[in-house]
């Protein structure tokens, strides 16, 4: 057995040389979230088919789950800090039969028979007793459980506060407010939290994509949710 996977996983990396030039303009974000830290991959390949596979999918799993081991460098003054991870650095880390996520994907590259290649990590980690929310865009089913898979990613970081006056619409869902807002970052793609010099860009001052009767700030008061940071990822685009 040991035998056939030394053999399996040569003949994938002499596979993955032989593809190397190939584009791979395709692919998918794997976005994780364990308590107050998040994790978006990315795994580029030739074709959305492939994107679509199971074993993709399992490669994009490990890929999240290694990097949810990692922690950003400590920043004491910051309650949000963000990491990018670069695709070299990535494809070194181990995984639990001690090969590295290079020889995973080396390995599928063999079995598939299409070029894929490991994209650029983002890192999120909150201090204790903040929340974070995520949503992917558009939502690929997956067999994996805390996987989120998509072209496009979003992480919030967020607290819970006291609700403003107003209440909250009676068709929004208090439940689902947080996911909601993620899914406004990827669609309308603000800059920054607010910024008073560029309200166009600034995520609190932009009209809610579910609701346009409703800013997203007036949507935080009335849901008892002060935004702290954001990110927005989106496949085959450096963050």
């Amino acid at each position: 057995e040991v035998w056939l996977k030394k053999q399996a996983q040569a003949q994938g990396w002499a596979k993955a040389q032989k593809l190397q030039g190939r584009n791979t303009s395709q692919g998918l974000l794997g976005l994780s979230i364990q308590g107050e830290k998040a994790a978006i991959t990315e795994l580029n390949c030739e074709t959305d088919f492939v994107a679509r596979n199971e074993k993709f999918q399992s490669i994009l799993d490990n890929l999240a789950k290694t990097c949810l081991t990692l922690s950003p460098p400590a920043n004491t003054e910051e309650q949000v800090t963000k990491a990018n991870i670069s695709s070299a650095e990535i494809s070194q880390l181990k995984i639990g039969d001690g090969s590295t996520l290079a020889d995973l994907v080396a390995l599928n590259i063999g079995q598939i028979g299409e070029n894929m290649a490991i994209g650029e990590a983002t890192l999120v980690q909150a201090v204790s007793g903040l929340n974070l929310s995520g949503f992917a865009h558009p939502a690929t089913e997956t067999g994996f459980s805390n996987l989120l898979c998509g072209r496009y990613a979003a992480v919030m970081v967020y607290a819970h506060v006291e609700k403003g006056p107003t209440p909250l619409p009676e068709d929004l869902d208090i439940e689902k407010i947080p996911s909601q807002i993620c899914q406004h970052i990827i669609g309308m793609n603000p800059t920054c939290v607010k910024n008073p010099d560029d309200k166009e860009n600034s995520l609190l001052n932009q009209t809610f994509l579910m609701d346009e009767s409703l800013t997203v700030e007036e949507l935080c008061s009335a849901a008892g949710i002060k935004i702290v940071d954001f990110i927005r990822r989106e496949i085959g685009r450096s963050n």
